[in-house]
């Protein structure tokens, strides 16, 4: 397997990168592109660059994307993330600078000539592939899987109906849902089914590795948010998480294959993924919809991380 990770570095985007690391050589994560959403495109770069110092991965290479969707204005999610994007978590500053071409061409390039097909782990809003597929359709038959965190059935994390990673670029997501390429959905359905408690957070932290003290920083951070903890008072959901983890064991998750479309001209359900959960509306069945999870066995997956990285 060959895979990228699509990614706007936040908390829970570092987590998925941590666990893609200790997991998945060199030849296997072929690089890591960024894309602005929970922070700006230049600090998501940076934290990249950041997280696979710490890793010491840096062979690994980092594209920087898309600053903006395709039709919008960013939209940002610092009030949960921090400024920096990982909530003062203390990854050391890069030794190395992102390449020097632009995510889009890199991932363009690499679909164009690749000799396997390649998967795609998106962790934050779809402009970067929604862009290259919107160019160059043909290449979603060099796609072997998009694996995305974003999206639920009826209900949102940032509006009443859309989940933040869909709602910053809807046009993309379209693009991307309506490519033909086979794609698994990790929506807030199935994420909020795995919390991250104090009781597994002290798991981590008692394998004693900067990672591990890394990880607790990360998904402890938004447990003090009021707003999270009026919904979830045990602890937080780790979103991203998912896709890697996911990657590392595709028991993990189930579901089913349905219908998923995206909303982006209601100024009411902007962003609002529809899923058709009772398989009524007979439209092409495009998404592996998964809707339970193995919370037991994601949160072993992200204590082994913290034991295979420093």
């Amino acid at each position: 397997m060959k895979f990228i990770i699509d990614t706007d570095p936040g908390t829970d985007d570092a987590v998925a990168i941590l666990i893609a690391l200790a997991h998945f050589t060199d030849e296997e994560l072929l690089a890591i592109t960024t894309v602005g959403g929970n922070v700006g495109v230049d600090v998501g770069t940076r934290n990249a660059l950041r997280i696979l110092e710490h890793a010491n991965r840096n062979s690994i290479p980092v594209y920087k994307g898309e600053s903006k969707p395709l039709n919008r204005d960013l939209l940002t999610a610092e009030w949960v993330h921090g400024t920096d994007g990982l909530n003062g978590v203390g990854f050391p500053e890069p030794s190395k600078s992102e390449e020097s071409i632009g995510a889009v061409d890199y991932i363009t390039e690499l679909l164009k000539n690749s000799d396997e097909k390649i998967t795609i782990c998106v962790l934050g809003p779809m402009t970067n592939i929604g862009k290259v597929l919107n160019t160059n359709p043909e290449l979603a038959k060099n796609i072997d899987q998009i694996i995305f965190m974003g999206g639920g059935a009826g209900f949102g994390n940032h509006t009443p109906v859309a989940e933040f990673n869909i709602l910053v670029d809807p046009e993309a997501a379209k693009v991307v849902l309506s490519s033909g390429a086979k794609l698994v959905m990790m929506g807030l359905d199935v994420t909020h089914q795995a919390i991250s408690t104090s009781e597994r957070l002290n798991t981590i932290h008692e394998t004693g590795t900067t990672t591990g003290e890394y990880l607790v920083g990360l998904m402890g951070s938004l447990a003090d948010l009021e707003i999270v903890k009026q919904k979830f008072p045990d602890g937080t959901p780790v979103h991203d998480a998912f896709v890697t983890a996911y990657l590392v064991d595709c028991s993990l998750t189930t579901g089913e294959v349905t219908n998923v479309e995206v909303e982006v001209d209601s100024e009411l359900t902007l962003g609002q993924t529809v899923v058709d959960t009772n398989h009524i509306s007979g439209r092409n069945k495009n998404v592996h919809w998964m809707n339970k999870v193995d919370d037991e066995k994601l949160f072993n997956i992200i204590t082994n991380t913290s034991k295979l990285l420093p």
